[in-house]
């Protein structure tokens, strides 16, 4: 699977509507991608001005596009279970209408009472998203209260969930606390390997990590990230994941998403060089 973050094609905070999902969707099936990874506030804003779910689904089907992920769940981290349930409920609909397997979560919090805590409230989104056949894959933030591989690994064991697994995005692992941890990654088993999010930065982080990983993210190979290694690494294990060029930069998406998607897709087979051919939404 070849699938880009469609959100990056287009401004931050720049509210879309049914036509920019048909320039989003032409963009990255002209570039050469065969999947599209979903955003709800996407779909929210196509419905708004007029496109039915059908239409929406359907354009990206006509186009030869699947959608192999859906994002993101957040709000589950502090909330009991009828919170959790309200909020992730709808996002899991979206992802059986898009026929994704994989619903990304992730947590922004910096401080929770308790680790234990959150392994309960995750092992609960995913039997909600077990109750569909769906799975649940846990993005790791640098600022959050799981803030790199080693501390996903001892969250994922503690839920102990067979549809839970992780999503391996390049800023967040080049920028963990501690740096890339490739003992940690070689361990993880390949089958809990359900993302791989491309994207480069430079040796030097910015002053402020969350404005940088939203606006100044690099073209893969672009800047200082050691991608190869994380590749082989992942190819070393038997890892199969879906890879999804994610890269935030403003610089980027102002050249507009056709020419964005294409510069993408490009990057992406150069720095890939071969590993992880294309088959389809496995992973």
């Amino acid at each position: 699977m070849r699938a880009i973050s469609a959100p990056t094609l287009l401004p931050l905070g720049h509210p879309v509507d049914a036509a920019d999902v048909r320039t989003l969707v032409d963009a990255v099936a002209d570039a050469g991608f065969d999947g599209a990874q979903l955003t709800s506030s996407h779909l929210a804003g196509a419905v708004a001005d007029g496109m039915t779910p059908e239409e929406f689904f359907g354009y990206h089907r006509d186009r030869g596009l699947a959608i192999p992920t859906v994002e993101v769940l957040m709000e589950w981290v502090t909330a009991d279970r009828q919170e959790i349930a309200e909020q992730a409920r709808p996002l899991l609909d979206i992802a059986q209408w898009a026929g994704s397997p994989t619903v990304i979560a992730t947590t922004l919090e910096d401080e929770v009472p308790s680790i234990a805590g959150v392994a309960e409230r995750l092992a609960y989104l995913c039997d909600l998203a077990a109750e569909r056949g769906l799975r649940i894959s846990f993005e790791f933030l640098p600022w959050s209260v799981v803030p790199n591989i080693r501390a996903v690994m001892r969250l994922l064991d503690a839920v102990d969930r067979d549809n839970l697994g992780l999503v391996v995005d390049v800023w967040h692992w080049f920028r963990q606390p501690g740096g890339p941890d490739y003992d940690t990654l070689r361990d993880v088993p390949a089958e809990r390997i359900h993302v791989l999010q491309l994207c480069d930065a430079p040796a030097r982080p910015a002053d402020d990590l969350r404005t940088e990983t939203i606006t100044a993210r690099l073209l893969p190979g672009d800047g200082d990230a050691d991608i190869e290694a994380v590749l082989d690494v992942l190819v070393a294990t038997g890892a199969d994941p879906v890879v999804a060029t994610e890269v935030y930069s403003a610089s980027l998406a102002g050249l507009g998403p056709a020419e964005m998607a294409r510069r993408a897709f490009a990057a992406t087979e150069t720095v890939l060089g071969g590993r992880f051919p294309s088959h389809g939404t496995s992973g």
